[in-house]
């Protein structure tokens, strides 16, 4: 989600970052009045395993051009199962609310819940959204025309479980679904404010659809991992109330190299974190569910949906320094495409780096602040957990 922080949160803390920080906190030093007032809404960058479920209350503001100026509420939560053991990954619950001056509103929920010591995994993803959004059109030569800027008001509904269980040592197998609702209002030229029928170009669907999933996952944490390995391959069959029919394809695979742990580096703070992902379509999928660039989690740098085809695939590599106590910084860069066709996705690249701060508010989980540039765009991001 895209924001700039004007919640103030520049301080320092006694807690403990999981990769080797680029300063060592003093063993005498004593919380600031910051911590204690972050200790009141449960931010103390910690995790209480006494607790049902240790939760953290952020307020949030925030300014985008599109939804303009806005207030949030950021929630935390991070909880154990029966019977898991202290050093078991928490489960996680994390709600990020918003609501603007343009009347932008909504909500994202996703719950990871680890049963019999991880071997079991059930995941809850939910998204209630009414914000301004764009369209540019469909490849990159349409995306690059900034006279195909059209805004729009989207309205979307997602609800997505998905339910997964260990066959081998770190191997996952999955099965879940996806529900979506999604319509376009208020379709306009951005130049000229005019409106434009979006019937034929964006029109409203309600789409359904069975997935399978095949997981490796060593990563030593979900939310925030400092080693580890993660392949993951998603395959969806959808139909939507077109009574027509779609697949989908997802690819990712990811790695985690904390620097002290390579020979001849053990002195080099930090990691170094990999991704390269790919989202392959197949059939007569509708707008909202074409892959696409851009945004808080793919490529930032790019406003969320400008450039959107039916295949894509994406590439970002990233240094993630802790700095100091709570402090820590990120820098990147990544590249990436979209195609009609899967042959066609490295006839041109698209490319974007950034750096980030970051803030931790619970035991590996930050709040993060990113600033993506692009090839024709600069865009901030505020949002919760690590990027991949």
């Amino acid at each position: 989600m895209k924001r700039i922080l004007l919640l103030t949160l520049c301080a320092f803390s006694n807690a403990a970052l999981a990769v080797e920080p680029l300063f060592e906190t003093p063993e005498n030093m004593e919380p600031t009045w910051v911590d204690d007032i972050l200790s009141v809404f449960g931010a103390d960058g910690e995790f209480d395993e006494s607790k049902a479920i240790d939760m953290s209350y952020l307020p949030t503001a925030y300014y985008t051009p599109e939804k303009k100026f806005g207030v949030g509420l950021l929630m935390v939560g991070l909880y154990k199962t029966d019977n898991a053991s202290s050093e078991e990954q928490p489960s996680s619950l994390v709600l990020n609310s918003f609501v603007s001056m343009n009347n932008s509103y909504g909500v994202e929920v996703e719950n990871m819940t680890f049963f019999n010591q991880g071997k079991q995994r059930l995941l809850l993803e939910l998204e209630l959204h009414n914000e301004a959004s764009v369209y540019y059109g469909q490849g990159i030569a349409q995306g690059d025309l900034d006279s195909n800027h059209h805004e729009f008001e989207e309205q979307l509904y997602s609800f997505k479980p998905r339910w997964m269980t260990e066959v081998a040592d770190n191997y996952f197998i999955g099965v879940g679904a996806n529900f979506i609702y999604a319509s376009a209002d208020q379709f306009q030229l951005a130049e000229t404010e005019v409106p434009v029928d979006s019937t034929d170009i964006l029109p409203n669907n309600v789409s359904s659809g069975v997935v399978v999933t095949s997981i490796y996952d060593s990563r030593d944490y979900r939310l925030n991992a400092t080693k580890g390995w993660l392949f993951q391959i998603d395959a969806g069959l959808y139909q939507n109330n077109e009574y027509s029919s779609f697949s989908t394809y997802d690819v990712e695979l990811a790695n985690y190299i904390d620097l002290s742990s390579v020979s001849g580096l053990s002195s080099a703070p930090g990691l170094i974190a990999w991704q390269v992902q790919g989202h392959f379509t197949d059939g007569d999928v509708p707008w909202n569910l074409l892959p696409d660039l851009g945004g808080s989690n793919a490529m930032r740098g790019y406003i969320k949906g400008r450039y959107r085809d039916e295949q894509m695939m994406m590439g970002q590599v990233e240094y993630r320094l802790p700095i100091f106590q709570r402090y820590g910084m990120v820098f990147w860069g990544a590249a990436g495409s979209v195609a009609p066709k899967i042959g066609d996705l490295t006839e041109e690249l698209l490319t974007s780096y950034g750096t980030g701060f970051r803030f931790k508010i619970k035991d590996n989980i930050n709040l993060r602040l990113d600033v993506g540039v692009g090839e024709n765009e600069t865009n901030f991001y505020l949002n919760v957990n690590e990027v991949f």
